[in-house]
């Protein structure tokens, strides 16, 4: 490899132009459609509609003018004597971006439908200890976005004092041996959209009709007034129960079909390979992305199931990336529709001494926190019967609001005691984990080296009983836990040391 390539000032891909026009026009088209549709529906004269084809053309000639410009502007280049990759563009005012090599974090594809068809890559480059999160190049050849990966990696690990693990990768890179590969198929996309939370897909369907309300409010209120008066009529059909029954079924099936969607949209295509020394993902329908993993870079790892899907054998891994060294932002990357097996083979590429530890210990959280959260679940039911006994408008009998408190009481209760019950934070000689959750089960784990800080906080009502709550800071998020008995103090003490001493790479 060219130990200069890339030296000097290079342009995007032709195909750019084309990219960077489409996007201006549909982003006017998202702007001012409901504007557009407004006088193509008011019954425009002849006259006015050569006015708004003439409009339109100069607009999209505009757009174009931009388009070329703004390609002819956007130049890149690897500056070897400062270590750096430089960014500049704009138009009317120049943006100089520099990127340190010890500031990459990581380098990844992302590919939208248009990059497909246009046969080009968007680089991501993400950076770590300023405001900057990423730095992104639309419009590169795949050989190009090869090739600068391969260099600016490489760089990066050269600075950070990492070379000898790099000069072992590239030993192997004529022939990388895939250990293994994933791949998940239609059917397991169908069964996570199924199992997953769809109360999103129904807050979805409510933003869409507030949007469109909203946009043809403002432009055909008169036209909506005349609808208004016209549902009036028929009020007391709104207001049957069978009409109300019907319109949750379909609103609940509604739910359900945008969840599947989203998770096709999201996570098709989903691959996961893993090599000698990575992991790479790629997944993505409208934007399909490929990212590589590797064990240095990662912070925390949750694991997320619920009784159907673990019925189904459906598992989703959450990995947390570090993304900034001051401001510690989360970077996560969510893998769902995992084997139970397939998720050991994750957990052993990423965490390959979690076998090795010589001791484990097992923290639960005092009932006082059981206690308090009782309490806060049964406020809606003492809301219930203030109401009840205090108003008029909710009109039902003693019996009846007997049954209601009773049944939400009782299943309060056993939702509160089981997850109290599942809640436990295991320390062992090298890792951190924490299980949560009765429905939705979370297992937390970390490793202890990687913490960068530890918070132990003592509450006036946790004296007496010597209770603390402690939160793990890493760069990647926290890991929080309630109410422990002050036992846990000497294994704090234990990973400030195991983070203190260890001369391994955080990031």
């Amino acid at each position: 490899m060219n130990p200069e390539a890339y030296s000097n000032p290079q342009r995007q891909s032709i195909a750019g132009i084309l990219l960077i026009f489409i996007s201006s026009i549909y982003k006017l088209f998202r702007s001012f459609w409901a504007v557009v549709a407004y006088l193509l529906v008011s019954g425009p004269s002849r006259t006015t509609l050569i006015y708004i084809g003439l409009a339109l053309l100069f607009i999209g000639f505009l757009a174009l003018i931009y388009s070329y410009l703004y390609y002819r502007k956007f130049i890149f280049y690897i500056d070897y004597k400062r270590e750096e990759f430089v960014l500049e563009k704009g138009i009317f005012s120049t943006e100089n971006t520099a990127i340190p090599f010890d500031k990459i974090q990581q380098v990844y594809f992302k590919r939208s439908i248009l990059q497909r068809i246009i046969k080009v890559y968007s680089l991501v480059i993400e950076t770590a200890g300023s405001n900057l999160k990423e730095v992104e190049i639309k419009a590169v050849s795949e050989e190009d976005a090869n090739k600068l990966s391969k260099i600016l990696l490489k760089a990066k690990a050269e600075k950070t004092e990492e070379t000898s693990l790099e000069e072992e990768s590239e030993k192997t890179e004529e022939n990388k041996e895939v250990f293994w590969t994933h791949k998940v198929g239609f059917l397991t996309l169908l069964k996570i959209g199924i199992s997953t939370n769809y109360l999103r897909g129904l807050s979805l369907v409510f933003a869409f009709v507030m949007t469109i309300y909203n946009r043809v409010n403002t432009y055909f209120k008169d036209q909506v007034e005349d609808v208004e008066v016209y549902f009036d009529q028929f009020s007391g059909v709104l207001q049957s129960i069978g009409f109300l029954a019907i319109l949750f079924v379909l609103l609940l099936l509604l739910s359900i079909s945008i969840t599947i969607i989203e998770v096709f949209i999201k996570y098709y295509g989903l691959t996961i390979q893993q090599n000698r020394d990575k992991m790479e993902v790629e997944m993505g329908l409208k934007t399909n992305t490929k990212v590589s993993l590797q064990p240095r870079r990662l912070q925390l790892m949750r694991i997320k199931t619920n009784p159907v899907q673990e019925r189904l054998n459906l598992y989703e891994a959450q990995i947390s990336l570090s993304s900034s060294e001051n401001e510690l932002r989360k970077n996560k990357i969510k893998i769902p529709g995992l084997g139970k097996e397939i998720v050991e083979k994750i957990k052993y590429f990423l965490y390959p001494e979690s076998s090795k530890s010589s001791f484990s210990t097992t923290f639960r959280p005092d009932k006082l926190l059981l206690f308090r959260k009782i309490s806060l679940a049964m406020l809606p039911v003492v809301i219930f019967l203030a109401f009840w006994y205090f108003l008029d408008f909710i009109n039902l009998k003693l019996g009846a609001v007997l049954a209601i408190a009773g049944v939400y009481t009782i299943a309060a209760l056993t939702l509160q005691i089981l997850a109290f019950r599942a809640r436990k934070l295991i320390i062992t000689e090298e890792f951190l984990q924490k299980k949560t959750g009765f429905w939705n089960k979370t297992e937390e784990t970390l490793e202890l080296f990687k913490i960068q800080s530890i918070s132990v906080k003592q509450p006036i009502w946790y004296r007496r009983k010597n209770l603390v709550n402690v939160v793990f800071h890493t760069a990647g998020g926290d890991l929080k836990f309630y109410a422990v008995n002050t036992g846990i103090i000497q294994y704090v003490n234990y990973v400030l040391y195991k983070a203190e001493v260890s001369s391994k790479h955080w990031m």
